[in-house]
């Protein structure tokens, strides 16, 4: 007597079975295919590099992302997608652009990079034209020099303030001696052109020449002349003699109270201190004589916000800091008075306003 052999699910179209059999091989190849070409968007190794990012200069972009298969540059500035894995581009416009980098059609990537319309080539400075001496009281004429130049600011050494915001111009002195000359063009601190000329007191002229011998004197030189004869005693003598005379009172010095000169600062010495209380190696109080003692000067930072200066320098202390512009503001006694700042501190490998 023969065993009845059991089908499994003998009511089922074997169809279905080689219908689940190539979706289950369809799904073994496609999870095969990314795991292979699977990126760690949290590890992209790409770098964007330029000897100077300001415009018209090439900038190079290159990516090693491992696993990596198809890219997409966008550069920021509304130009098209390029897809190679190392390419060059160039920014026709100054500004702040966000470079974002699609990895696979996967990871996105973005950084910021800020491009200039001022070399930052160390020696690269604005030119000063001027004479090197100078006369009190005559106008002085100045005039820049710099690719690319928009704006101004003019110190002319005298002031310790900004005297003219024009590419030309003309100052005239009202002190003499060695007056130390500053040009900041586009408000970069960094290239500060500097010149020192001398200031020279004015000349006084005479009219007209004197001519000793037609010179006629009112009396002839015999009128004043002593007779001749023996020398006579002044009967003045005798008569002073019996004038009584106060007795000599003992003088006071007079007690002149001198105003202590506050020592200069430039803006270049200035930012190098901020620098260090960022480096958590200068205080405040390193500040003091330039401050007269005042810490509460407002500070204008990056023209926004107003804080005094003591919780600005505790604001940047411990921080990575660059400062893109500096402006102080003296009084006649040479205190600073207030302080304009545009700075930048570094979060996450990137440049951003606090």
């Amino acid at each position: 007597m023969k065993k009845k052999r059991i089908a499994f699910l003998p009511d089922i179209d074997p169809k279905i079975y080689l219908s689940f059999g190539l979706i289950f091989l369809f799904s073994l190849i496609f999870f095969l295919y990314q795991y292979f070409r699977h990126v760690d968007c949290e590890n992209a190794n790409f770098y964007i590099h330029a000897e100077e990012y300001i415009v018209n200069k090439i900038v190079e972009f290159n990516d090693n992302t491992k696993g990596a298969t198809s890219w997409e540059w966008d550069f920021g500035d509304s130009t098209e997608i390029d897809r190679r894995q190392r390419t060059i581009h160039y920014y026709k416009r100054p500004g702040e652009y966000i470079v974002k980098l699609k990895i696979n059609a996967n990871c996105i990537h973005e950084k910021l990079i800020t491009i200039t319309s001022i070399s930052q080539q160390t020696g690269y400075l604005p030119i000063i034209t001027s004479p090197d001496v100078a006369t009190v009281g005559e106008a002085v004429h100045f005039n820049a020099e710099k690719d690319g130049g928009e704006s101004w600011e003019w110190s002319f050494g005298e002031t310790g303030n900004t005297d003219a915001l024009e590419k030309s111009t003309v100052y005239h002195y009202k002190t003499t001696g060695d007056k130390k000359i500053t040009l900041i063009v586009n408000g970069d601190v960094e290239h500060t052109a500097i010149k020192t000329i001398y200031v020279a007191p004015k000349v006084i002229k005479a009219k007209q020449k004197i001519d000793i011998k037609s010179y006629e004197f009112e009396k002839s030189h015999s009128s004043f002349s002593l007779p001749q004869g023996e020398a006579q005693k002044d009967p003045l003598v005798d008569m002073l003699q019996y004038i009584p005379v106060s007795p000599k009172a003992k003088l006071k010095k007079d007690s002149v109270v001198s105003d202590n000169k506050i020592p200069e600062i430039s803006n270049e010495q200035f930012q190098i201190l901020l620098n260090q209380v960022a480096a958590q190696t200068k205080t405040k109080d390193d500040f003091k004589e330039y401050l007269c003692d005042k810490y509460n000067i407002p500070v204008v930072v990056n023209d926004e916000n107003l804080i005094p200066f003591d919780q600005f320098c505790q604001k940047i202390s411990g921080k990575k800091i660059k400062i893109t512009a500096l402006r102080l503001s003296k009084d006649s006694k040479n205190c600073i008075q207030n302080i304009n700042i545009h700075y930048k501190i570094k979060k996450w490998m990137m440049w951003m306003e606090e």
